[in-house]
């Protein structure tokens, strides 16, 4: 069953390879090769994205999503996914760009994420920013033991001390003045091949983005996701077959110059 049969006007474009038409011309036929430079120069200033420099220079599209976000109906995020199916660690490229004009690009990142599924009822009324509290507070802030989570102690001892935070790291919602903003939900669509045979449904049930300065001449951004799986392949998940996951996506931006695509 071809999942773009009813969520192929996510992508737009009437051709049969539902891979057409994205940002930068990527598809799962072309190689992105990265400038090193940004991301070098944030990981030593303390970073804590998670990437092997010298893989940047061959990297292959495993999967590629288009979102949408409640809200910013003027908006369209796609991603590339460089880690395959499923894994709980990924990398990707996220571009937010016009919904009527891909061309026209607002943002583009390299992300590295972490998903895992909620301790308990407290962990997803947290992530839901129930009675506007927890996702959607003014700050997210990790010590030192949850950073171990996202990459290896060395690592992390090595990013803190170089950020000159000792105990930790905070990240700051947009309009930190507001004691609590609603995150946004929405949906992403996601295909695993270049026809669209194979993909999944997700629900966005909140996303809050976040930043940090670095040394004064770079920022660090921090999207917290809170999601399910609601069809695989064209197949309904049952709502009790349905697992929520967090995700924590740390990203650094780049300019359009910093990327080729072959």
């Amino acid at each position: 069953m071809n999942i773009f049969s009813y969520f192929g006007k996510l992508f737009g474009g009437e051709s049969t390879a539902q891979d057409s038409h994205l940002p930068l011309k990527i598809n799962f036929n072309t190689t992105v090769t990265f400038e090193i430079n940004p991301l070098l120069s944030a990981i030593t200033r303390g970073a804590l994205i998670n990437v092997q420099l010298d893989n940047l220079k061959v990297l292959k599209v495993k999967a590629i999503s288009s979102i949408k976000l409640d809200g910013l109906e003027n908006k369209k995020i796609h991603r590339f996914y460089f880690s395959n199916d499923g894994s709980e660690k990924r990398q990707f490229l996220q571009i937010l760009s016009d919904s009527d004009n891909i061309e026209n690009i607002d943002e583009i990142l390299f992300c590295s994420s972490v998903t895992e599924p909620p301790a308990g009822e407290d962990d997803i009324a947290f992530f839901l920013g129930d009675n506007e509290t927890g996702l959607g507070e003014p700050s997210y802030s990790f010590s030192r033991e949850n950073l171990y989570t996202f990459l290896p102690s060395s690592e992390v001892d090595k990013r803190l001390a170089a950020s000159g935070d000792e105990n930790g790291v905070e990240y700051s919602r947009i309009n930190p003045e507001e004691d609590f903003i609603s995150a946004f939900n929405g949906l992403e669509t996601v295909i695993f091949d270049a026809d669209g045979t194979t993909g999944e449904r997700r629900q966005i049930l909140n996303l809050m983005p976040h930043s940090r300065e670095l040394q004064g001449i770079a920022f660090e951004e921090l999207i917290v996701a809170f999601w399910v799986t609601t069809s695989k392949n064209g197949e309904e998940i049952t709502t009790e077959d349905q697992l929520p996951l967090a995700e924590y996506i740390f990203a650094i931006k780049l300019e359009q110059t910093n990327i080729k695509v072959i």
